[in-house]
């Protein structure tokens, strides 16, 4: 149950400005969001760049089928593929083993409905049974500042180093009010900023921060006629009888933990809750009532209480009391304050005033700022696509690791070692993957086009326009000229002339076209020194007084015949 606080109301007369560390603060921030989006892009276009290459390379590459058929279903395509690549379906498995072994770098990819996992969490001594990966979700119970803020329009008149002037409008007159809540968040929130840390104090323990577990060594079987692309015929007798008799031989291999640091693609995490003999209650009252709404139903897993038997002796109950209280899965760690912290925190409330500041608020029952609480989810899945390279372990064992190909780029990118919930083909694995990186990459530059907005109007103030004035047309020229020569550059420096050279240039020249049309039609702003107007208006939107942007003039330069719309060369060499 969340706690709602009061906080103090500020009233301040006069411009809300902001002034001396506040304002340089400000500025700093405002520079950091227009230099950091395209550093971003970079980063992320060399990413996929470097996933492509690696992608392609596994889907050029022979690989090798550890469920290896017999029986002759296969889409005619796939047959081509095999013998294309130099084995018959009649090869036996050692063979095919041996040349995945004997040749470096040689991907297999195989399907196993026979997974023997159990991923642990040491400090608090908890094991599940058949989960690939084990996630510990912390949660603290914190006090957020809320503050809203509302002010008047007011205008006033500024003056440029040339005496010039312009009206400009700006807030005034601001009523502040801060309000405070409590409740549980996933991340702990520092209180030395707010209005009022004293009563309002955050203790910032992390006994057991989020974290997900793997299990060191799994193991998978992968027994003949389980893999392929799912495309054998289930209802022919012979067939059953012959996966029956396969049931006993089969490859078994050991998964690398590095195989799962992306966890299991399209296998949704399960809440974990321990219940008496780990049967499902039933359903609650509500749920029955709405059951014809077929709301989602989270998919938790039931596991008996007895798992938790050594969970009193571990180093987590030991150390921070960390108890199991159900209500969702949830293991919890009261805090509990030494007493000299406590007079400190008395004492910040009596100098900020609020130690006698009760309120409804107090009464209500909730948790303790300082208090933490975590639950477990695990991926489980009955079956899983594996695609990665094949090794043998000091024990002789089988081993299933990633492959790094090195000197394309971020080696995170150019890793192939994949795990794939449900029967996945090779193809289809890739092909997902590839997507997945897609995606990654057109969201960031999403967020660019978001940045161009503002960047392309101070660009404009650094080619003496003012975009913001312009007719709208003019606007979207500008924001897509921007976008479109930024990403057009950025691809050519990433994808150079190899790949897609026809496309990266059009829309460099695209959006040279629409950057040129934007200048040509967009307002004048007043002449002097670019560098200066480009200051002025970081600092404008900063919320900086006036007194620390003072234009050159707010008379626009006469347009000259130049065709780039110089300035006249006094101004260029006022410039210099």
């Amino acid at each position: 149950m969340p706690t709602v606080r009061h906080g103090r109301t500020y009233y301040t007369q006069g411009p809300n400005d902001k002034r001396g560390i506040g304002g340089v603060c400000s500025v700093i921030f405002i520079v950091m969001l227009l230099i950091v989006p395209p550093i971003i892009l970079i980063a992320s276009e060399r990413s996929r760049f470097t996933r492509f290459i690696a992608l392609s390379d596994a889907l050029d590459s022979e690989i090798v089928e550890l469920n290896h058929h017999h029986h002759h279903h296969h889409h005619h395509h796939h047959q081509q593929q095999q013998q294309q690549h130099g084995y018959d379906d009649g090869d036996s498995n050692k063979e095919l083993l041996r040349s995945a072994l004997t040749t470096p770098g040689t991907l297999v990819h195989g399907i196993s409905t026979h997974i023997e996992t159990i991923s642990t969490d040491s400090e608090m001594s908890v094991s599940i049974p058949g989960a690939l990966t084990l996630r510990r979700n912390a949660e603290y119970c914190q006090w957020h500042e809320l503050q809203s803020q509302r002010c008047q329009t007011c205008t006033r008149t500024v003056k440029a180093s040339d005496g010039s002037t312009k009206e400009e409008s700006y807030q005034c007159n601001c009523v502040t009010e801060y309000n405070y809540v409590k409740s549980w968040t996933s991340r702990r929130i520092p209180s030395f900023g707010f209005d009022q840390p004293g009563a309002h104090h955050n203790p910032q323990r992390d006994p057991m921060p989020s974290k997900i577990f793997v299990d060191e060594d799994a193991r998978l079987t992968f027994r003949e006629g389980e893999g392929g692309d799912g495309d054998y015929d289930n209802n022919n007798e012979i067939n059953q009888q012959q996966q029956h008799d396969n049931k006993k031989r089969g490859i078994q291999a050991n998964l690398d933990p590095k195989m799962l640091s992306n966890g299991v693609r399209s296998q949704p995490y399960r809440l974990v809750e321990f219940v008496p003999n780990g049967r499902a209650p039933p359903p609650s009252f509500f749920s029955r009532i709405f059951s014809f709404l077929n709301l989602p139903n989270r998919n938790t897993r039931y596991e008996p209480l007895q798992l938790l038997k050594d969970t009193p002796y571990s180093p987590a109950a030991t150390r921070d009391n960390f108890v199991y209280v159900g209500q969702g899965g949830y293991f919890f760690s009261p805090h509990e304050s030494a007493t000299s912290s406590k007079l400190f925190n008395y004492f910040a409330q009596y100098l900020e005033g609020s130690l006698f500041d009760w309120q409804m608020g107090d009464l209500m029952p909730s948790c303790t700022a300082g208090d933490v609480r975590f639950r477990y989810e695990v991926q489980d899945p009955t079956v899983v696509s594996v695609l990665g390279m094949l090794r043998k372990q000091d024990d002789e064992r089988l081993k299933i690791t990633p492959r790094t190909m090195h000197g394309i780029g971020d080696a995170n990118a150019a890793t192939i070692g994949l795990v794939h919930a449900g029967h996945s083909g090779a193809r289809a694995m890739i092909l997902a993957e590839d997507s997945d990186s897609k995606n990654r990459a057109h969201m960031v530059r999403g967020l660019l086009f978001l940045w161009s907005i503002p960047a392309s109007r101070l660009a404009g103030v650094a080619l003496e326009r003012e975009l913001s004035e312009s007719s709208f047309a003019t606007q979207v020229e500008g924001v897509f000229g921007l976008f479109l020569a930024l990403l057009g550059a950025v691809w050519l420096l990433v994808w150079g002339e190899t790949f897609g050279a026809m496309e990266t240039t059009l829309v460099f020249f695209t959006g040279a076209v629409f950057g040129y049309l934007a200048l040509k039609s967009a307002v004048r702003k007043g002449a002097g020194r670019r560098w200066h107007g480009v200051w002025c208006r970081v600092a404008k939107w900063a919320n900086a007084p006036p007194e620390w942007r003072v234009e050159d003039s707010y008379v626009p330069a006469p347009p000259t015949g130049n065709k780039l719309g110089e300035g006249d060369d006094g101004a260029r060499s006022k410039m210099l």
